[in-house]
């Protein structure tokens, strides 16, 4: 094995000064040898010259050769240790740290153009009939309504409002009746208003509901007219206003809406919106009596015990004109 060199020609600290001596120490310790062997490998390394290196079988040299081959690096160790470090400290000062990554431009990737599928058209309606189940109807009307048909989007729509033959959604309902009511159908309109003063399926917005019971009633639609007339009764949506109200109650109540009959009625007796009349408010009971209204047979008992029989007999006349007037029952 080789031997140490001797100590006139030993390894010394002393021989790199303080700013080399740091950097060697930087660099040995980066590559996890002491800062001697380092240093023997870079001498070495550098004495080499850049052809092959020989290695020589055990015994080729001699002792005495040997010795020379082993001090002079150590001899030449103050010449070349500078430039050495320097060159292996910037070698291992330009490496980077354990586990940065390298940042690579890569190419751009190029755009994929994925061809979307056409959309797929709403299945055809089936021909034939309408059913009379309310389940088979709600699933014969719904590609027709899918299909932009007004009335197939009205008529499932009260299917799910009522909860016929399908659960009650309103969330459900209201859609298909907006776009019923877009299209102008009178009973659509009124439908949907009941939902925006109600607040079922979307929300509540009495004003708004005001607007489609009018477009309705535009269409003659009593239902709308009768609601119109409870609007100005009790303020829903508008102001009160007792005339509007018994207006709206009288279009109604020539349309045969026993409600509408007998809330005009009770106004005429009392006067509230409209000139008081006796005789008109007992001929509207008496019509809204005939079509089996229990309070409207109350109201003409308890007016009949307070008129004279001649007054009896003028209101009664009243019933027979007021009758033309309504139109055939609806």
């Amino acid at each position: 094995m080789p031997q140490a060199p001797p100590p006139g020609d030993a390894w010394s600290e002393a021989l790199l000064d303080g700013a080399n001596l740091r950097l060697a120490e930087e660099a040995a310790q980066a590559a996890g040898v002491p800062i001697e062997r380092w240093l023997e490998r870079a001498i070495r390394r550098a004495c080499s010259g850049p052809g092959k290196i020989t290695v020589l079988p055990p015994g080729a040299l001699s002792e005495a050769d040997a010795e020379p081959a082993r001090r002079s690096p150590w001899r030449l160790l103050p010449l070349l240790a500078p430039p050495l470090l320097l060159v292996a400290a910037f070698a291992w000062l330009a490496q980077p740290p354990a586990g940065a990554g390298i940042e690579v431009a890569l190419p751009k990737a190029p755009e994929v153009q994925v061809a979307l599928p056409p959309a797929t058209a709403p299945a055809a309606p089936a021909a034939g009939p309408a059913p009379s189940d309310p389940a088979q109807l709600a699933l014969w009307l719904e590609p027709r309504a899918v299909h932009g048909d007004p009335v197939a989007q009205y008529r499932l729509g009260t299917l799910y409002a009522l909860g016929k033959g399908v659960a009650k959604d309103y969330a459900r309902a209201a859609p298909l009746l907006h776009a019923a009511a877009e299209s102008g159908l009178a009973e659509a309109e009124y439908d949907y208003a009941v939902l925006c003063e109600k607040g079922y399926g979307v929300a509540q917005d009495p004003p708004q509901a005001i607007a489609w019971y009018r477009k309705a009633a535009a269409q003659n639609n009593a239902d709308a007219e009768l609601a119109l007339g409870y609007a100005y009764a009790k303020g829903i949506g508008v102001d009160r206003d007792m005339a509007q109200a018994a207006q709206w109650f009288r279009q109604a109540a020539e349309q045969g809406v026993i409600d509408a009959q007998y809330n005009l009625a009770f106004l005429l007796e009392h006067g509230d919106g409209v000139a008081k009349s006796t005789a008109d408010a007992f001929g509207w009971y008496a019509i809204a009596a005939a079509k089996g209204d229990q309070g409207s047979k109350d109201a003409i008992d308890r007016l009949a015990k307070s008129l004279s029989p001649a007054e009896l007999k003028a209101a009664q006349a009243r019933e027979a004109e007021l009758q033309k007037s309504v139109k055939p029952e609806r």
